[in-house]
């Protein structure tokens, strides 16, 4: 809550362009078009580049903006924004044919993990926490004992905890309880009320509320039946099961936002500006702006619209460069993904492209939400990239996402008439791929692929 609090004092120190064009980093490609729409139809001074504008700026657009720039200072905003400038865009080139419809997750742990993207951690704790959102399950619920998950991860069950009390504090609330009564308290601390009856219902007879002993309760707390009562409505208003509302992959509709294909001097990343359209300032008002025969407060109207179209059109451009660079990034990191496939995928966090490019974790993560990335293995969410890492028996490591491909592989391979169980597969994955993983993770991961255990499959062969 203290971590809260501290955002919600930062707030408002953010100036309104800001915090515009953190929104317009975060939006798909769908949702930045509206917003575009929504600011032309706002600000007269935004207008489209007609296709035959842009071939040329136009001389007299150029005088304009020295002249502009004496009085206003915004020489730099006058530009018409242009797809091309600073980044590469998508060329005229034939891209592969790919179906644009994707299995897009929406599940509770890629949820979690984008907000652990935006959380400050301290050393350790950031892995750690990874950890804890790998074993919280579909409801919502940490499915292993902490004790459990240091023996299995190797850090300390001290680190675990301290992680996992930043992971409750994420949205939705409750996520991350232990029992349903964690669950209960986490959602009435994160309401910031104070009602002592319901502690102490929580805390001295929770385990009776399941009867419904209100009278008993009342008795053995010594407050009043009806004060009991209230309490206890207000505890059903709780959530019991906060994961449930994220839903299991479904299928979507998706328009890429980047293409990466393999050219002569390797893989080549080009932006797909189709969709997007490019702006430009009004030329009308720029002249009347800069007229003689012009009143003080429609000056000044004008040139608020004159920075508002100007930061919104960088606010743009620098949108695309972030998309561009991340995405240069992730090439230049999974190489090896782009040219074999999924196998070849490695453990990448967003503190690695961040240092990369030079900028904030918290950039990379709002410019990978949303976005998608078509390759010659298929399209992806530019979060898939990021996946976390599990050590091998030589002291490497691999994807996560590598693990699950595996066991998917495993179990279409198995003989159907005896299914492998879960400790199997955990020998397989040792022997033949030198993966060393809990017998748990295989069933975790099974869960996460929707594959049986090994008696339901054998009772549906």
């Amino acid at each position: 809550m203290l971590e809260l609090k501290q955002t919600q004092k930062l707030l408002p120190v953010l100036t309104q362009q800001l915090q515009q064009a953190i929104k317009l980093l975060q939006m798909s490609q769908l949702e930045l078009t509206e917003a575009i729409e929504q600011e032309l139809k706002e600000n007269p001074i935004l207008e489209i580049t007609e296709n035959d504008e842009k071939q040329e700026k136009g001389e007299s657009q150029e005088d304009t903006q020295g002249d502009a720039h004496e009085e206003i200072d915004i020489e730099e905003f006058l530009n018409r924004y242009t797809s091309s400038e600073e980044f590469v865009g998508k060329d005229d080139r034939e891209y592969p044919d790919y179906e644009n419809i994707v299995k897009k997750s929406s599940n509770l742990r890629d949820y979690l993990r984008w907000q652990a993207g935006l959380t400050i951690f301290d050393p350790g704790e950031r892995v750690a926490a990874e950890w804890i959102i790998e074993n919280i399950d579909d409801n919502g619920y940490l499915a292993y004992p902490i004790p459990e998950i240091a023996k299995t991860s190797g850090f300390s069950i001290e680190l675990l905890e301290n992680a996992l009390s930043k992971v409750q504090r994420f949205d939705p609330t409750g996520v991350g309880a232990r029992s349903l009564k964690e669950c209960i308290y986490l959602q009435y601390e994160a309401n910031g009320e104070k009602d002592t009856i319901l502690e102490e219902i929580l805390d001295k007879y929770f385990n009776m509320l399941d009867g419904m002993h209100l009278k008993e309760i009342s008795k053995k707390s010594g407050h009043p039946l009806e004060k009991i009562k209230e309490a206890i409505d207000k505890i059903k208003t709780y959530d019991p099961k906060p994961g449930r509302n994220f839903s299991e992959d479904f299928t979507s509709y998706v328009v890429p936002d980047v293409y990466v294909v393999k050219g002569e001097d390797g893989f080549e990343v080009h932006l797909n500006n189709d969709d997007i359209p490019e702006l430009k300032m009004n030329r009308y008002y720029m002249e009347l702006y800069l007229g003689k025969n012009i009143d003080k407060e429609t000056k000044g109207y004008i040139k608020n619209k004159i920075k508002q179209a100007g930061w919104f059109i960088k606010s743009i451009q620098q949108r695309q460069k972030t998309l561009y660079l991340v995405s240069k990034s992730i090439v230049k990191f999974q190489e090896d993904f782009f040219e074999h496939g999924i196998k070849f995928l490695k453990p990448l966090v967003l503190r690695d492209v961040a240092n990369d490019i030079e900028v904030h974790e918290s950039t990379v993560s709002r410019i990978t939400t949303n976005k998608y990335m078509s390759t010659q293995h298929g399209i992806f969410e530019l979060k898939f990239f990021f996946p976390a890492g599990i050590d091998n028996v030589e002291g490497g490591q691999m994807s996560t996402n590598v693990v699950r491909n595996l066991i998917a592989e495993i179990v279409e391979k198995e003989d159907k008439s005896s299914p492998l169980t879960d400790d199997e597969i955990v020998n397989i994955l040792k022997g033949q791929h030198n993966i060393k993983i809990a017998r748990r993770t295989v069933a975790k991961y099974r869960d996460i692929l929707n594959i049986k255990s090994s008696r339901e499959r054998a009772d549906t062969s």
